[in-house]
């Protein structure tokens, strides 16, 4: 063999050696990349017709960690019982890849009618039916399983009046099946108007809500129909009738105790009228009045309420 074959044969096998060496490295810096493919078709063999399944994927990178997250997303309209039998198989389809599924989502193109896994290895039988049910029942619903096998369901409303927050509120108590399945559930719900008046309500609680909070929301539904709180926004003057523009509800409640504040906002009333004539607004006002009515709603329902104000300064609770 000549010298120049020698040297083309040695360039040969030095480029081929090389180019064995780039692709190791680069199938090595890409391994969820890789694994990507192999988990999207078993989780959608999973999730049969019911739903696709798309993957995100970040690679191991200078203060980046590598991840590899599947998410599904169940046809609009999909049977209870099958979404139920996804939720129970489909977090341990990926195996032994790198790659996990942490979102189910009900709704094609909703953000949230959700449920984020941990994820747990599996879901029993009776979990997956509990979250399944909440998550037909709740029309804008997430379900978080925590890493201590207890999960957070957050809901949220944004539609028409009180009666709406009574609705979501029976919708909580109806999934109380979530609380005998994980143990723990951590509520947090809030509903609010979409236009004038801007009411709302926030209700968090470490058990399965109180169903009374639905007879309190039905309550104030049923005041604010009947005129008593004002209609409009009033005039800039501080007038003892002025409208009650707004109701915020806070519910709150710890080791089966429920503490409820709620503030009304009263048009035309600024810090300085607060400050000269706070005292005349908390006895003789259409506020008062609307206080003592809302005070007398809850002890006719059973949940009393520990606060009311007036523009986040005024006391309007009546003396016991």
């Amino acid at each position: 063999m000549t010298r120049g074959r020698r040297r083309g044969v040695t360039t040969a096998v030095l480029s081929g050696a090389l180019l064995v060496v780039i692709v190791a490295i680069v199938l090595g810096c890409t391994p969820m990349s890789r694994a990507a493919p192999g988990a999207v078709s078993a989780v959608q063999e999973v999730v049969g017709d019911s739903g696709e399944v798309s993957v995100y994927v970040v690679e191991r990178n200078i203060n980046v960690m590598p991840r590899c997250q599947l998410t599904v997303r169940m046809i609009d309209g999909v049977a209870e019982d099958e979404l139920a039998r996804v939720l129970e198989r489909v977090w341990a389809a990926t195996g032994d890849s790198p790659c996990i599924v942490k979102t189910v989502k009900t709704v094609e193109t909703a953000s949230r009618s959700t449920v984020f896994g941990a994820p747990p290895v599996a879901m029993t039988a009776g979990e997956a039916s509990a979250v399944a049910a909440a998550l037909q029942r709740i029309d804008v619903v997430t379900v978080s399983v925590r890493e201590d096998g207890g999960v957070n369901a957050d809901a949220s409303v944004r539609t028409g009046d009180f009666s709406d927050a009574a609705e979501l509120a029976r919708a909580a108590v109806a999934s109380a099946a979530l609380e005998e399945e994980f143990g723990r559930v951590l509520w947090s719900m809030r509903w609010s108007a979409d236009s004038s008046p801007y009411d709302d309500a926030t209700v968090t609680s470490d058990i399965t809500p109180d169903a009374r909070l639905a007879d309190l929301f039905d309550g104030l539904a049923a005041l604010r129909d009947s005129g008593a709180l004002g209609d409009g926004y009033g005039t800039d003057d501080a007038a003892l009738d002025a409208p009650i523009i707004a109701v915020k509800l806070n519910a709150i409640t710890e080791s089966g105790s429920t503490v409820v504040g709620i503030g009304l906002t009263v048009a035309g009333w600024d810090a300085d009228d607060l400050d000269a004539r706070g005292a005349e607004l908390a006895q003789s006002s259409r506020a008062a009045e609307a206080a003592r009515m809302i005070a007398a709603l809850g002890e006719e329902v059973g949940v009393p309420i520990g606060s009311i104000t007036a523009n986040g300064t005024v006391d309007l609770l009546p003396e016991p």
